[in-house]
């Protein structure tokens, strides 16, 4: 799912370098954004967008790599027994 997020970032002309890339996933592994669309969604703009000209684009591109997805209400909450079989 990143990587198609950072392709399709590339491919709309927003100029997001692998090294730029790299530091969005080193962030994330370090649990900078945590269980959170909107925390992702502002270190990944702060990680890859250089450019307030760029802010536009990359939106969209999030918009439509991410349509649908929430943010869980509490990551410790347990899964329903009907998930797990």
């Amino acid at each position: 799912m990143f990587i198609t997020f950072f392709l399709e970032l590339r491919a709309a002309k927003v100029p997001a370098s692998l090294r730029e890339f790299l530091t969005l996933l080193e962030g994330m592994q370090q649990r900078v954004a945590l269980f959170d669309i909107d925390e992702f969604y502002f270190l990944s703009r702060t990680t890859l967008v250089k450019d307030e000209r760029n802010l536009d684009r990359f939106d969209r591109v999030f918009g439509h790599v991410f349509k649908g997805i929430e943010t869980p209400t509490d990551p410790q909450t347990e899964l329903p027994d009907e998930w797990l079989k």
